[in-house]
């Protein structure tokens, strides 16, 4: 008689293949754009992997920048002006507000990064600042845009996913954390925790969230070493899988090689092979006087 954990197993598994639809603040129309990135169950959007990530770890507010110091500040776009500096030259200038404090980001002879920027926009700023005329000033910073309902956690690192029109970051990213708060836990590990041990890889329930939402550039790392081993593991596996049916499976013709031959073959040398060249090439002459392909 099958035990209460044997009984729930086959449950768990086939709530992985939950519709997304089904998931909070989800829906019919959220799952159709959903499935435009090929994201139709749960199990779908747990292994959507983010593409990049937004680096808060050095998120400052206005009052904390340090002259020379690479930084990222949050803000809301209050004005936008471009103009001309004369000989085919342009400068754009975007002023954040972040409560009482400003910051203004400059770009020189970029005409296009006006149309960029609107006001009452939420940017993240990336750069070094320095201080002109009492205000603190970006020469060419790195800008991410921000949906506005969304609250950024400082000191973390932030998933950016591939998206569709009429998706949001912020959208996949809580649907992202829905999904692995209920259903993480279902998920089946590969690899023994003997295994685990031995290779110095986290597990699967705690990878993939790490994955998803690292804290530092360490656990980002941590987990991307345990999906890139995995992923050339299953593939050294289906190569082996492979030969061994070849081996089984297809006949070669055999292709001994006789003393008169090898020793012809030896004669094109200039020079005594080594022990480790003998031993490769008793090996492939082994292989190829064998009745399967090498």
């Amino acid at each position: 008689m099958a035990t209460a954990s044997e009984r729930r197993e086959p449950v768990q598994k086939l709530e992985l293949f939950t519709p997304v639809q089904f998931l909070k603040g989800c829906g019919p129309e959220c799952s159709q754009l959903l499935a435009k990135l090929d994201i139709r169950t749960v199990s779908d959007l747990l292994f959507f992997f983010p593409r990049d990530y937004q680096d808060l770890t050095e998120l400052r507010s206005i009052d904390q920048i340090e002259e020379g110091r690479l930084v990222s500040v949050l803000g809301t776009v209050a004005e936008v002006d471009g103009r001309g500096s004369g000989f085919g030259r342009s400068i754009v200038g975007v002023l954040i507000q972040q409560g009482p404090g400003y910051l203004r980001a400059v770009w020189f002879n970029q005409p296009f990064m006006r149309d960029r920027f609107k006001v009452g926009q939420k940017v993240l700023l990336s750069g070094k600042a320095r201080l002109n005329g009492g205000r603190w000033e970006m020469t060419h910073p790195q800008v991410k845009q921000v949906d506005g309902e969304e609250n950024l956690p400082a000191g973390q690192l932030l998933p950016v996913y591939p998206l569709t029109d009429g998706l949001s970051q912020y959208h996949v990213r809580r649907l992202t954390r829905a999904a692995l708060d209920e259903f993480s836990g279902t998920l089946d590990e590969v690899f023994p925790q003997q295994y685990l041990s031995a290779h110095n890889l986290l597990p699967l329930r705690k990878a993939l969230p790490q994955l998803h939402f690292p804290g530092n550039q360490n656990e980002l790392s941590e987990a991307r070493r345990r999906f890139v081993y995995q992923e050339l593991f299953i593939m050294q596996l289906a190569l082996a899988v492979r030969q061994q049916e070849n081996v089984i499976g297809i006949a070669a013709r055999p292709l001994p090689i006789s003393s008169k031959i090898d020793a012809r073959i030896r004669r094109l040398f200039s020079f005594a092979l080594t022990g480790g060249q003998r031993q490769a090439i008793a090996e492939i002459t082994s292989d190829m006087a064998r009745p399967q392909p090498m």
